[in-house]
């Protein structure tokens, strides 16, 4: 009987030792700060610090951003072309993007300190940048100019795009009509034959 007892409280000694050895484990296991997901709201995130390659949706009007590329949703934000990477921060948690900031892009959402400090500071980085000249006209080679579309016609083989900006006018050379009369729009291409531009890559503003 007493061997039986013996072993019987040492095999609830081995129980209660292992069972206070897993508790004391995970209540030593650092809490998670970050998770993914595709549910999401830039409204979560007050006095959010924004960076983006792109944007496509709505921004929080106490947001301070920077872009690298302009967009319709990203009017008044600060421009950058050294920007790389897609994250928003606020005080307490960020969402940082597997790309583009748009509706159902996947994100992690962390509340790491650390990460969360760095983040800060790489938007800063961005941020303090000079921005690149929103127009530069020149009257042969590359250029890159914001303005206002005045009219759309056709034009030999095409559509011709007669956009006003702070310098002057100029023709944007387009094979299809495009509905942007009235509309503020930015255009980079190769100034042919000046005042003519044929761009690759039109984007509208407002």
């Amino acid at each position: 009987m007493d061997i039986i007892a013996f072993i019987a409280g040492l095999i609830v000694g081995i129980v209660a030792v292992s069972i206070a050895v897993e508790f004391a484990w995970k209540k030593s296991v650092p809490e998670k700060t970050c998770k993914i997901i595709k549910n999401w709201s830039l409204n979560e995130i007050s006095n959010a610090l924004i960076v983006a390659e792109r944007i496509h949706i709505p921004l929080p009007p106490d947001a301070k951003v920077v872009v690298g590329n302009p967009s319709p949703f990203a009017k008044n934000a600060r421009e950058n072309p050294q920007v790389t990477g897609n994250f928003a921060v606020g005080i307490n948690k960020a969402f940082i993007f597997a790309g583009d900031i748009k509706k159902g892009q996947v994100a992690i959402v962390t509340s790491d300190e650390d990460i969360l400090k760095e983040l800060r500071e790489t938007f800063y980085e961005f941020y303090r940048v000079k921005e690149k000249p929103a127009t530069y006209v020149s009257k042969k080679g590359r250029v890159r100019v914001r303005g206002l579309v005045r009219a759309v016609f056709p034009y030999r083989d095409g559509y011709m795009i007669r956009l006003s900006y702070e310098g002057g006018l100029v023709g944007v050379l387009i094979k299809e009509r495009m509905d942007v009369e009235g509309r503020r729009i930015e255009v980079e291409g190769e100034m042919k034959e000046y005042p003519f531009i044929e761009p690759y890559n039109i984007t509208i503003l407002d």
